[in-house]
C-alpha cells in the first residue's frame, strides 16, 4: 500500500524525469535558476528536447537525478508533446524534500510523483490553460487554476500544490512550466483541498472521516460544492453528519462516469444497519437520486475517483425512491389513493419511520394494472405491496410468504431466477411477478422493484 502521508512521500521522492531550464538565452530566473542549457555546440542546435534542456541546468539536478532513477529521462528524449511542470532545486527544498529522500524513495512511488508533473500528448502553453482538473501522466487529477498566474493544486499555499513561476519554456517535444513546489499525488481527502471543497473538506474533519477516506478504498465521492453547503437550512452534527457524508460515499469501488451503474450501495447505513442506496439517472450526464447533477466528473485519487455534485444528497425514504427511480406509475397511484383509516395519506405513511418492505410495479405494470379502481380500492392495492414484517426484508432473506399490510398473504419463490412474488389474486401478467431489482435499501425500509402489479383476492 502506498504511503498515506504525502509529507513522507515527498520527503522520500519528489522530482520530475526532467529536469528544466531555458533555451535561447531567455532567463527563467526564479531562486537562481539560469539560462543555461548546458548542452553546447552542435549538439545543442541538433536536439534540444525537454530532456536535454534538464540534463543541461545544474538548478534542476534533483529532478535530473530522481529521473535517471526511476527511468524516465529517455520518456522526455522521446518524440511526441509533453507538458511538464517542473520544480527546480529550489522547489525541493521549499517542500522539505532532499536528495537523501528521493534516494530512499521506492521506485514505484517515485515514478508515480515524477509523472503526476506530466501532461502527455499535449503542448500547453500559459495563455491556454484553462481551470479546472487535467489528467496527468500518472492518471492523477491536477486542478489547475489562473487567477493572479497559473497556478496547481491550489498554489503554493497548499502542500502539495505550486505556483508556475516561468512559463513557457519551449523544447522540441513540449513545454516547461517551472514550478515553485513539489507536486504530491493527492489521495481523496487531499484531492479535495485541491479543488477548493472547503466546505466538504471541513465537514470530512469535523465527522473524523479523514483517515478514513486516506484508506486503501478504493472509494468513489460524489463531492458536494461549497454552494451545495450553503444552500442547506444547516449543516448536519454529530452522527447525523457522518452517516450524510458516508451517503456520498461508494466503498470498494472506482467508478468513473462512464461505467455508474443503476444503484449503488453507499457507506452509510439506515436504522436496520443497510447499507443506503444511491439511485442514477445516466440519460443525460449522471443525475443522482432524481435531482443531483454531476457536474465535474472523474477527478483521479490515489484511492479511488471524485465526482463533484450540485448539491448535498439526501438520503432517501421509500417514497422518494419511487420518484428518484422514475416508478411514475406507482408515484401517481400512491397520489390518487384513498387515505388510511386515521386520516393519514399512503404517501405520509410510507415516508414515516417503519421498518417498511416494499415491492414497487414498474410504470409499465401499472399500466396493466385494472381500470376504474376506486381511490379506496387504488389503497388497498398498494397496501397489498407492501410486507408487513418487523425488519425490512431483504432479498437474501425472502420468506416463502408474508402478510401484506393490506391483510392478504403474498406468495414468493426465492429459488426462481429472478425471484417472484404473487398476490393473494395472482397479478397483471400471466404468472408471478419477477422482482426485477431488488434491495433498494432507504431510510425507512427497502424497495424491490416488481415487473407486474399484485392482484388482491376476489
Amino acid at each position: 500500500m502506498r504511503t498515506k502521508t504525502w509529507i513522507a512521500l515527498v520527503a522520500c521522492a519528489l522530482a520530475l524525469p526532467l529536469a528544466f531550464g531555458c533555451d535561447d538565452g531567455e532567463d527563467p530566473t526564479d531562486g537562481g535558476v539560469t539560462a543555461d542549457t548546458g548542452t553546447g555546440g552542435d549538439d545543442a542546435a541538433a536536439s534540444n528536447t525537454i530532456a536535454d534542456i534538464a540534463a543541461g541546468n545544474p538548478d534542476f539536478s534533483m529532478l535530473v537525478a530522481a529521473a535517471d532513477r526511476a527511468g524516465l529521462v529517455p520518456v522526455l528524449a522521446a518524440d511526441g508533446l509533453f507538458t511538464v511542470f517542473a520544480p527546480t532545486n529550489a522547489a525541493f527544498e521549499a517542500s522539505g524534500i532532499t536528495t537523501e529522500m528521493i534516494d530512499s524513495m521506492p521506485i514505484g512511488d517515485l515514478e508515480q510523483i515524477l509523472r503526476y508533473h506530466v501532461l502527455l500528448g499535449v503542448e500547453v502553453d500559459s495563455g491556454s490553460i484553462e481551470a479546472g482538473p487535467v489528467d496527468s501522466a500518472a492518471d492523477l487529477t491536477l486542478i489547475l487554476g489562473t487567477e493572479g498566474g497559473v497556478t496547481i493544486n491550489g498554489g503554493n499555499a497548499i502542500t502539495g500544490g505550486a505556483d508556475v513561476v516561468t512559463a513557457d519554456v519551449e523544447a522540441d517535444n513540449g513545454v516547461i512550466h517551472i514550478i515553485d513546489r513539489v507536486l504530491l499525488p493527492p489521495d481523496i481527502p487531499t484531492l479535495a483541498t485541491y479543488a477548493g471543497l472547503t466546505s466538504l473538506v471541513g465537514a470530512v474533519s469535523d465527522a473524523g472521516l479523514v483517515e478514513t477516506l486516506q484508506g486503501e478504498g478504493p472509494f468513489t465521492v460524489f463531492a458536494p460544492t461549497d454552494e451545495a453547503f450553503a444552500a442547506l437550512p444547516a449543516v448536519p452534527t454529530g452522527d447525523a453528519l457522518v452517516q450524510v457524508l458516508l451517503y456520498h460515499v461508494i466503498s470498494g469501488l472506482a467508478v468513473e462516469s462512464s461505467a455508474v451503474p443503476g444503484f449503488a450501495d453507499t457507506a452509510a447505513t439506515n436504522a436496520y444497519d443497510n447499507n443506503l442506496t444511491l439511485i442514477f439517472d445516466t440519460s443525460d450526464g449522471v443525475t443522482i437520486n432524481g435531482s443531483v447533477s454531476v457536474v465535474i466528473a472523474d477527478a483521479k485519487a490515489t484511492n479511488g475517483v471524485v465526482h463533484i455534485v450540485s448539491a448535498v444528497i439526501t438520503p432517501l425514504n421509500v417514497v422518494d425512491a419511487a420518484v428518484a427511480a422514475g416508478l411514475t406509475g406507482l408515484v401517481d397511484a400512491v397520489g390518487a389513493a384513498a387515505d388510511l383509516g386515521d386520516g393519514t395519506s399512503v404517501a405520509e405513511a410510507l415516508s414515516a419511520e417503519a421498518p417498511y418492505t416494499v415491492f414497487a410495479p414498474t410504470t409499465e405494470a401499472f399500466g396493466r394494472a385494472p381500470s376504474g379502481l376506486s381511490a379506496e380500492q387504488l389503497r388497498d392495492v398498494l397496501l397489498l405491496h407492501v410486507v408487513d414484517a418487523g425488519a425490512p426484508v431483504l432479498a437474501a432473506d425472502i420468506p416463502a410468504s408474508a402478510p401484506s399490510l393490506a391483510g392478504g398473504t403474498l406468495t414468493f419463490d426465492a429459488s426462481a431466477s429472478p425471484p417472484t412474488v404473487t398476490g393473494p389474486g395472482g397479478t397483471t401478467g400471466a404468472g408471478p411477478a419477477d422482482i426485477v431489482i431488488t434491495d433498494i435499501n432507504v431510510t425507512n425500509g427497502v424497495v424491490h422493484v416488481i415487473g407486474e402489479v399484485l392482484l388482491p383476492a376476489g
